[in-house]
């Protein structure tokens, strides 16, 4: 009885571990594809320019908010600020998938 116990005990000791070194990854690895995939959504997939002025990350999203100014020819561009949230399909493992609010029409 008491070594199933233990080996509980150490399988639920190695999961934490486990999710508190994904958790980290997702904190501080390189998200510049994520950036990227956040601008595109921002832009709605059209050509414009973008530039981050807020950013924040946690273990299970990132979310950022991009001045964007849509680039048409002959027009004057049109401003917005968009918020992106990017999250990752399985809380700590997954592609990231972005969602933004406040995107221009």
């Amino acid at each position: 009885m008491s070594q199933s116990r233990g080996a509980l005990r150490n399988a639920f000791t190695g999961l934490l571990l486990l999710g508190t070194v994904l958790g980290l990854y997702n904190v501080y690895s390189d998200n510049s594809e994520v950036r990227t995939l956040g601008e595109k959504k921002a832009c709605s997939e059209r050509p414009c320019k973008a530039s981050v002025t807020r950013e924040s990350r946690s273990p299970v999203s990132q979310s950022f908010t991009y001045q964007i100014e849509l680039v048409e020819k002959g027009k004057a561009g049109r401003r917005a600020s968009v918020d992106v949230e990017c999250q990752r399909a399985y809380y700590l493992l997954g592609e990231y998938q972005c969602s933004a609010q406040g995107a221009l029409p």
